[in-house]
């Protein structure tokens, strides 16, 4: 069995002496509307032996004087004030109007009015200054993402082929083809291209097209049938301003196999001299360079058909296309070239390498004044398909 320890409370005071204990009263308080009344011992009755209460001492201090505080008092954010959104009030329609016919009345727009924003104030908290503090975690608010709208796939449409403009197959075949007027007939076609459409022409700057020209200004004419008696009588009557017969004049007007295939060389030189001039001013235009004179196409067949061709009128149109492709990167080249051509045994060769000179030489000094130059010579080169070339052999 638990004791309870007997303490002595310090506030309580115990008189010795010892009074005799009066008949107990529950009512202590007696309270009467009219006449009230305490019924404590020693008012209005006898005290007989009442043993003296226990008096206390007054207390000098209160009790639990401890601080006091707040429970669940934990140190809070302060929240951001809350502005709500306006509201938009809904535009009322008007009251049907009466169907009596009436001047149309204009109805002003509704105005909408836009309730200013409420403030909400944030609660403020006691904070309790005893309790350890924490570091509120930072809140992080995530942007609203866009709807993703859904991604059209892209169409991917294949260019158009480009159409060639010029029909490359055509003009070789033409310049392959045997018949002479045949190849007459397309190299005259190109230069006229050159010269009216030149990129349009650029398109003629092909391997083929230069071999098909290389080949005819080599081709070997020298078991080729030479012009007849007869023919050679006729055109002597032609050029004496003589009457002719239908007869000696067509014999007259159709060159000999010989002769067509001398003409060809003629016309293919001028033709490569052309296209040489195109391609080396296209090249300067990409890559803002000179092509040197050995690397233009044709014009080391150009360069042997001036020393070695037996026909003079062969030998007179090489350097009537050197002179066409002069360049003053080509001066020195050239002026040895035309030099040499100088001391040709023909006069015809030897004019038409003294004009090319006075043309190197005006190039060289454009503050002089040109020489004057010969009928025929120049950049411009004429040909002429139904012409004939002078058929003369070494």
């Amino acid at each position: 069995m638990m004791q309870i320890p007997n303490y002595v409370n310090p506030y309580m005071q115990i008189p010795s002496q010892q009074y005799a204990t009066p008949a107990p009263n529950y009512n202590a308080v007696k309270i009467d509307v009219h006449n009230p009344s305490v019924n404590t011992p020693g008012v209005g009755q006898a005290v007989v032996n009442v043993p003296q209460q226990p008096q206390y001492a007054a207390p000098t201090m209160s009790y639990y004087t401890y601080p006091q505080t707040q429970l669940y008092n934990y140190p809070q954010t302060a929240q951001q004030p809350y502005y709500m959104p306006p509201q938009m009030q809904a535009p009322q329609a008007p009251a049907p109007a009466a169907q009596t016919p009436q001047a149309p009345v204009e109805v002003p727009a509704p105005q909408v009015v836009q309730p200013a924003p409420q403030v909400v104030q944030p609660q403020v908290v006691q904070q309790n200054i005893n309790a350890p503090q924490q570091t509120p975690e930072p809140v992080v608010t995530k942007p609203a993402e866009a709807p993703k709208e859904a991604q059209k796939p892209v169409e991917i449409v294949p260019s158009a082929p480009l159409t060639p403009q010029v029909d490359l197959n055509a003009f070789i075949a033409k310049l392959t083809d045997p018949n002479y007027d045949v190849q007459a007939s397309a190299m005259e076609e190109i230069a006229n291209m050159v010269k009216d459409d030149p990129q349009k022409a650029t398109e003629l700057l092909d391997v083929k097209v230069m071999d098909a020209l290389n080949n005819i200004v080599k081709h070997d004419s020298t078991n080729l049938e030479k012009p007849s008696p007869e023919a050679l009588a006729a055109r002597k009557k032609k050029d004496e301003n003589q009457a002719l017969t239908p007869e000696e004049q067509k014999l007259a007007d159709t060159p000999s196999p010989y002769e067509a295939s001398e003409r060809n060389k003629s016309y293919a030189i001028y033709t490569l001299a052309i296209l040489q001039k195109l391609y080396g001013d296209e090249v300067a235009k990409l890559t803002n360079s000179t092509v040197p004179l050995t690397e233009l196409p044709g014009a080391v067949t150009i360069v042997e058909q001036l020393k070695g061709n037996p026909n003079s009128a062969v030998r007179t149109s090489a350097v009537e296309a050197l002179s066409y492709i002069q360049n003053p990167a080509y001066e020195k080249d050239l002026r040895t070239l035309f030099n040499n051509a100088q001391n040709d045994v023909d006069p015809e060769v030897q004019n038409a390498a003294k004009t090319a000179l006075a043309k190197l030489d005006a190039e060289a000094a454009p503050e002089a004044k040109p020489a004057e130059q010969p009928q025929g010579g120049g950049n411009t080169i004429a040909m002429t398909p139904n012409a004939q070339a002078p058929a003369q052999a070494a």
